[in-house]
Parts: C-alpha cells; structure tokens; sequence
C-alpha cells in the first residue's frame, strides 16, 4: 500500500511531467473510485483548466486546478501515476485518464480499485473534516514527542493512527521502531524524552531516505529491517530470526533481540 514516500515520489512524478498542461478531456474507464463526483462533473469542471501545484499531505496528494478546486488522489492499495505519450496505449487497469493538449497523458492506474479521486475546495477544509494529524514529514519535534506522550497504547499503533501523525504505514513503521530499537508492543507511554526524540530521528531518517530512493524497494539499504521483512527473515544486525505479531490490527515484523520490550 502506498506510504507517505511513495505518494511524495508520486507528487515529484506529477510535477515533472503534468504541471502547466491545458486539460482538453477527461476520461473516467471506471467511476467506482471517484468520490462526491460523477464522471461527468470530473470532467466538466476539470476541461480547459491546468494542475498548477500540488500538495502532499500524508498518504494524500491534492493538485491545484484553479481557485478553489484541488484534485485529490488517494492510492489505495494499488495505485500509482503513469505519464504516456499520445501514440502510446494507456496501461489496462487506468481508472481515470487525464488527456492534456500537448506532449501527453496522464493515468491514474489502480489495479484493484481501492483508490479515490475527488474535487474538493479547500485542502485544510478537508483534512480537519477528516481529522488528519500533521503530516510525518511536516510534524516539528515538540509536537511529535506531545502526540505520543499524551496516548497509551502500542507505539506501533500510534505511529498508524492517521487522526495523530498522517502517512505512515504498517511497513514503515516496522523500519522505524527498528531503526530506533524499539518493540511494536512497547506502551508508548513509558517512553522517556530520550526514547522519543531517538524516535523522532528515527521516522525522519526512514521516510527522507525512502523518498530519496524513490521508494524503490530494490534499493533499499540490505541494513534495513525491510528488505529482510516475512517467514525465515532474519534481522541484518544481530542475525536472529525475526518474529511477527498482530499490533493495532496489522501484522507487525521485528527482532526480538534487537527490539527488546520496555
């Protein structure tokens, strides 16, 4: 499932191949995901406009088409952007493809339809509807330390809980608590100043160097938690087997020796 690095690897994609293009049709292949909008309204209100900018919040990316009207893409499960040009065959599974002017097209692709598109008026307006927290990236360090200190409950869990800290996932947050030795289970209430400001490294180090690899998970550094992640996996530290449990409703993977509990 895209994470806040794959979205922010999407949002880099947009706009070095879709920004300032004239919107001459959209063509919605399936409307099952749009969102308070009908493919008709999609493409009536999007006809003739321009993304002007983009915005990533979380596991959101919103693009800009004008006063008052932002694009919003949420991935899913599966989704993803492809940028093809005119001559070319757009891929099988595209839901929604925006056709510009000049140069080429863009495609939301999703292949098993648990992604969004949808038109809304205010970013902000929106993430205080939906009660998201401020963005992993974007969250100051005062404000992270507030957050976890103020809930109980498995760090791991907090870490997920969107209403708290938007973007990250289950896989990144495994590489996080792994990077900063710590349990998925431990209370995160018992976590001292210390623990949580190793933490709060920790999710900056794993979310900027995921970005910057362009969340390829093929180079992701063989010292990383992930790319050793499943059955018989074992830890790239100590090389003990790692270990699996149901944290928050997700499947959690860990090193039990280098993730000692609190």
């Amino acid at each position: 499932m895209p994470e806040l690095p794959e979205v922010e690897t999407f949002k880099r994609y947009l706009d070095s191949t879709s920004l300032d293009q004239r919107i001459t049709r959209v063509e919605v292949r399936d409307a099952y995901i749009l969102k308070h909008v009908s493919a008709r309204g999609l493409a009536t209100r999007l006809k003739g406009r321009r993304f002007e900018s983009s915005r990533r919040h979380g596991k959101h990316l919103f693009v800009r088409a004008g006063d008052q009207l932002w694009l919003r893409l949420h991935f899913g499960m599966t989704g993803s952007l492809q940028y093809f040009e005119h001559n070319q065959a757009p891929p099988k599974t595209a839901r929604v493809i925006f056709r510009f002017a000049a140069n080429g097209d863009l495609a939301f692709d999703d292949q098993r339809k648990f992604g969004e598109i949808e038109l809304v008026g205010e970013v902000n307006e929106f993430l205080e509807t939906r009660g998201l927290g401020p963005d992993a990236l974007g969250i100051s360090r005062s404000q992270f330390k507030s957050v976890l200190g103020k809930h109980r409950g498995a760090v791991k869990a907090i870490l997920l809980n969107q209403q708290l800290i938007a973007g990250i996932g289950n896989l990144y947050a495994d590489e996080i608590l792994f990077r900063a030795g710590m349990h998925p289970a431990t209370d995160a209430a018992r976590l001292s100043d210390t623990d949580l400001a190793r933490l709060f490294r920790a999710t900056r180090h794993v979310l900027e160097k995921a970005i910057a690899l362009k969340s390829d998970f093929n180079h992701l550094p063989k010292s990383w938690l992930l790319t050793h992640r499943g059955k018989r996996g074992r830890c790239p530290r100590c090389g003990h087997a790692l270990k699996s449990a149901t944290i928050g409703g997700r499947t959690s993977w860990f090193c039990p020796h280098c993730q000692k509990g609190f």
